[in-house]
């Protein structure tokens, strides 16, 4: 029993991803440096600790007045959520702007990666032997790829899509992290009941930060 309760620790998402991380870094320490990197592991980091209690105040708040809602759409917008947060300040140290659409598009996005990842695979293995046949799936994936194309374009002519907010300092993004972790651990720590505050107090913690970091920037 006590074996099984340590595997099953060791075998946890956060411990699996913690050890992958320092694996990678182990062989490449530059890393550390790419933006892209950064971006994957803070997203990867940002649901696995924040899903959870932004999934409870999402449901108890703006998504309370829809009954019998699938457990998909909560669970899509939080996911998108908890990237949102953990990338934002990532994203304006290194654009210069953060988007206020992206959750909202995010639940077409991310639908539509997927299948667009499966049939641009699946294309190029056929059509390695058989290219008559790697047509009508790039025709379909080519349909996906268009509409996901129009999703962004809309969202990002709408006004105030996104937030101007060059001049970030290492010391503010480190501020912002710091004021993430009450929300990040309470899903271990407090019970459920008390997710609701610490995930509205990280909502806006994060609005008042980027906030902070536009009129840093004047």
């Amino acid at each position: 029993m006590l074996l099984a309760g340590v595997l099953g620790r060791q075998l946890s998402p956060l411990h699996f991803m913690a050890a992958m991380l320092a694996l990678v870094l182990a062989y490449n320490p530059m890393l550390v440096y790419s933006a892209g990197f950064q971006l994957s592991v803070a997203a990867v980091f940002g649901i696995l600790l924040l899903r959870k209690p932004l999934k409870k105040l999402l449901e108890n708040t703006i998504l309370r007045p829809f009954v019998n809602l699938p457990e998909v759409v909560p669970n899509l917008l939080a996911v998108s959520l908890a990237a949102q947060i953990a990338t934002a300040p990532i994203i304006v140290a290194s654009f210069g702007e953060v988007s206020v659409v992206g959750v909202l598009t995010n639940l077409v996005a991310v639908p539509l990666s997927g299948p667009i990842l499966t049939l641009g695979l699946l294309a190029a293995i056929v059509g390695q032997g058989l290219p008559l046949l790697a047509f009508p799936l790039n025709f379909v994936n080519g349909f996906l790829v268009s509409a996901l194309e129009t999703v962004a374009e809309v969202a990002a002519s709408l006004p105030l899509a996104t937030v101007s907010t060059p001049g970030v300092s290492l010391l503010m993004i480190a501020f912002f992290y710091v004021g993430c972790v009450p929300a990040a651990l309470c899903q271990n720590f407090l019970p459920e009941e008390r997710w609701i505050f610490w995930a509205a107090i990280l909502v806006v913690w994060t609005a008042l930060w980027l906030m902070l970091a536009s009129l840093a920037s004047v």
